[in-house]
């Protein structure tokens, strides 16, 4: 072989290697570029945002920096606050510190992770004294992924907490309420029909909890303090167009343009109840929930035994109840264990078929 063909072949192997480090050094300082200049721009606008002097919610932190190069774009905040104090609730949060991610690649999409302690007070306008309550809850995990889409006022929302525990102080009575969960989780997305067409207005929400447990000075009857499993799969409808930073103009709003809650799915293992149900909700003049569920309930005989030992229900009401449920449900083909029956929220009382057994608060 010729000295010049080797010198050829050597330069060749050269520029095999020089070749894509060279492609790849570009790459990288301009992805450096992009991802340092999207960083800049989300400095600009948290600060922009905070700055302003009217806006609805008021934010501020003691420490906030960008980082999370070069996989990711994060706004992490120390000690970060936020307050609506023109709405009705006047509430306020603060926590012990947040960050926001962002990929360089699709900044639609953010996730949101809480760390520490996160507090939350809000006034209690069912109050005659509109009380101050207060929230106080820590959780091994609680992340929150937001999706934004075009021409929605609202996007897919997703919330999961794990190992949670919490307070809840009531102003009103000065009493504490304890809970802990296994996991809770939130799922809400703009509804669309089976066809796949979009219904204005509407969006599905989905709430699961496990493992609930509360402890409070103030029993509650019949079921006890823990809830094994909750799981509701809905469909709120005749949500009104805007962004709402006060869930209780959401809720006026919402009722006065008569929204429902459809819910197609309702299970619920909290101590002796045992209920699978389906129907549709709204509100009456009074902001009470008013509608009626289709429900059946396994054991239904052990439910109404903890009923009438609490004194929510006498003795003979029930018998004569299960008797003529149990009638019923067989007529209906239901299992041995298995009994359906109505259950209608209507003039501030809730009904299990034809037995009275709470009392229904506004729920603003």
């Amino acid at each position: 072989m010729s000295e010049a063909a080797t010198e050829g072949k050597r330069t060749g192997i050269r520029w095999g290697i020089i070749g894509p480090s060279l492609a790849f050094a570009i790459f990288a300082a301009a992805y450096s570029v992009y991802w340092f200049t999207i960083a800049g721009e989300v400095r600009k606008a948290v600060e922009i945002y905070a700055a302003r002097s009217e806006k609805e919610v008021v934010t501020s932190w003691d420490g906030f920096a960008v980082g999370g190069y070069p996989f990711r774009i994060e706004a992490q905040f120390t000690a970060p606050k936020a307050a609506a104090p023109a709405t009705p609730e006047k509430w306020e949060w603060q926590g012990e510190g947040a960050y926001l991610a962002l990929q360089p690649h699709n900044l639609r999409h953010m996730v949101l992770t809480l760390e520490g302690e996160q507090r939350l007070s809000y006034r209690d306008l069912r109050t005659a004294a509109r009380a101050t309550n207060e929230a106080r809850f820590t959780a091994g995990s609680a992340q929150a992924s937001y999706v934004l889409l075009e021409d929605k006022p609202f996007g897919r929302l997703a919330i999961d907490m794990e190992a949670l525990k919490g307070e809840h102080h009531l102003g009103a009575n000065d009493t504490t309420e304890e809970l802990t969960a296994k996991r809770l989780q939130l799922h809400a997305r703009p509804a669309e029909s089976p066809e796949g067409i979009k219904e204005p207005g509407s969006y599905d929400i989905a709430l699961q909890a496990e493992d609930v447990d509360v402890d409070s000075t103030t029993k509650i009857p019949a079921l006890g303090p823990r809830m094994e499993f909750f799981l509701a799969q809905t469909r709120l409808r005749g949500l009104p167009p805007g962004n709402y930073v006060s869930l209780v103009e959401l809720m006026r709003d919402w009722q006065a343009a008569g929204g429902t809650l459809a819910i197609s799915d309702l299970a619920v293992k909290w101590g002796p109840l045992d209920l699978y149900a389906s129907g549709e909700l709204g509100l009456d003049a009074k902001h009470r929930p008013e509608g009626q569920l289709d429900a059946r309930i396994t054991d239904f005989e052990g439910l109404l035994d903890a009923m009438v030992e609490d004194g929510i229900v006498q003795e003979r009401e029930a018998r004569i109840a299960m008797a003529g449920l149990v009638l019923v449900s067989q007529f209906q083909g239901s299992k041995s264990n298995e009994i359906r029956m109505p259950v209608i929220m209507r003039e501030g009382k809730l009904y299990l078929g034809p037995l009275v057994i709470a009392k229904l608060e506004p729920l603003y």
